[in-house]
């Protein structure tokens, strides 16, 4: 059996949002040319040849989600889906060692991005989805190199490791058997490269672009299944569809971004960037029961955008204050959207501390994001049912922790 499946970094960034980026400032504002810190080893490479030093962020990032999804109408019953509350711990370490007066290693290890929903077990949907999970662990290595007082390039490898969790409740034939479950896991790993360059006009200015390949991880997985009713039992065996692997043809997009820094007297500066990922690969593997058949669904989306606008004061050497500003395009369509991914367009707005504590040099952020309505329609037949709702509560609040050592 084959189906579908593809990836967002994101992005978020774009989910949860994404929480790796070069010089993280409030809500993911800096992503290209920030190039103040070792957190440039994954979203802006080139900027690695500013740091003299060697150096270590370690960062944690606490991210406080809460959704619920209110049914309009659905064929079967069950009312609105759970009230979703979680508390995630995204972390991230980044490295930077210099090579020589012109080069630059970078190493790190993060989670770029990560999504869940989970919407109870007696909800109207729950025959389309009950779980689902995609998330991303993501560990690079490239290498900067100035190649002028103006100028620095960087290429390096990436490897980017998936694991996609979904379930679903069955429709049982014989009422006395309540409903079953179908559940599918899957992850792989694949490598990708990575690249970036800058360019710096001025000591106060300076202009980055970076971009990350698609990258194929191998995903397969078996559908488990839980107190079927011999009915359905017996008809999915006589097709050969129990124990079946799925075999699911998954794409990390591509992302390309840019940006600029530049700095107003001797306290202001400012960001600008602008993220492209090519969401039309992305999707993600779900499966559900039918009359006599495992459907593996396929989804529809586009592409997205994210721009996000940045400032910081800088009051003493050592010391700053900062805000930003982030608006990501809806990757899918009202029509095409679905209940296992209902991904939709995402604002965020944020506002950090920049200080010494602990023997480090800290950051921290405190950040709010709107995830959108994510308005749908999806009828999965007469076995799945079919529902129309939206969110009425769909946000994530995110408190940003990175210590920052030069050795």
């Amino acid at each position: 059996m084959r189906g579908r499946s593809g990836l967002l970094l994101t992005v978020m960034v774009m989910l949860v949002p994404s929480i790796g980026s070069a010089e993280i400032d409030p809500a993911l504002t800096g992503l290209s040319a920030g190039g103040g810190d070792a957190t440039s080893v994954f979203f802006s490479p080139a900027a690695m040849t500013r740091l003299d030093q060697p150096e270590l962020v370690l960062q944690t990032a606490f991210v406080y989600q809460e959704s619920k999804f209110t049914v309009d109408a659905a064929t079967l019953d069950g009312g609105d889906a759970d009230n979703d509350t979680r508390l995630l711990l995204v972390p991230g370490a980044y490295y930077v060692r210099p090579l020589g007066e012109r080069l630059r290693l970078g190493l790190s290890v993060n989670v770029p991005s990560g999504i869940g929903n989970d919407y109870g077990k007696t909800w109207s949907g729950r025959y389309l989805s009950e779980e689902s999970s995609l998330a991303f662990l993501a560990a690079a290595a490239p290498l900067a190199y100035r190649i002028s007082e103006r100028w620095s390039l960087a290429p390096g490898p990436y490897l980017i490791y998936t694991d996609s969790r979904t379930k679903a409740r069955v429709n049982n034939l014989l009422p006395e058997f309540g409903d079953g479950t179908v559940r599918l896991e899957e992850d792989g790993a694949a490598l990708g490269w990575l690249a970036g360059v800058m360019y710096e006009p001025t000591p106060r200015t300076r202009f980055a672009a970076n971009y990350k390949s698609s990258v194929d991880p191998e995903l397969e997985g078996t559908p488990s299944f839980n107190n079927l009713d011999p009915l359905v039992r017996e008809g999915l065996a006589a097709l050969d569809l129990l124990g079946t692997e799925v075999d699911v043809d998954f794409k990390v997009p591509a992302i390309a971004q840019g940006g600029v820094y530049t700095e107003f007297g001797d306290r202001w500066s400012a960001t600008g960037d602008v993220v492209w990922i090519n969401m039309s690969e992305f999707g993600i593997s779900r499966v559900s029961v039918g009359q006599g058949r495992i459907t593996v669904r396929e989804d529809d989306f586009r592409d997205a955008w994210m721009g996000s606008v940045g400032v910081k004061y800088r009051y003493r050497a050592d010391r700053a204050l900062s805000a930003g500003a982030m608006y990501f395009t809806s990757p899918i369509s009202d029509g095409d959207r679905n209940i296992a991914l209902p991904m939709d367009r995402v604002y965020g707005v944020g506002a950090g501390l920049e200080r010494p504590c602990w023997g480090f040099q800290c950051k921290m952020s405190l950040n709010y994001f709107d995830l959108g309505d994510g308005d749908l329609s999806e009828n999965g037949g007469p076995l799945a049912g079919s529902i129309d709702g939206s969110f009425s509560k769909n946000w994530a609040v995110m408190l940003d922790i990175q210590l920052r050592k030069i050795f």
